[in-house]
């Protein structure tokens, strides 16, 4: 029962790396960045969630998308 589920983490893992990695990032650039605090707490669960958001592949495709777009224009 263990291995199942350590075995669906894995697999989880392993497709949504670049989520975690993202959400890792932003919340240790958090953390450097600010002192302790409700309000401070508040911006590194923001930046935790923007790396997340940032992270996944679908919305990077989108802005890539968007910035040769407007480089297109130009």
């Amino acid at each position: 029962m263990l291995e199942e589920y350590i075995a669906r983490f894995i697999l989880h893992m392993s497709h949504n790396y670049r989520k975690y990695i993202g959400g890792f990032f932003g919340f240790f650039i958090g953390v450097l960045w600010l002192q302790f605090g409700f309000f401070p707490m508040l911006f590194v669960c923001l930046c935790s969630i923007l790396g997340y958001k940032l992270g996944d592949f679908k919305i990077q495709k989108k802005i890539k998308r968007k910035i040769l777009e407007k480089l297109k224009e130009d």
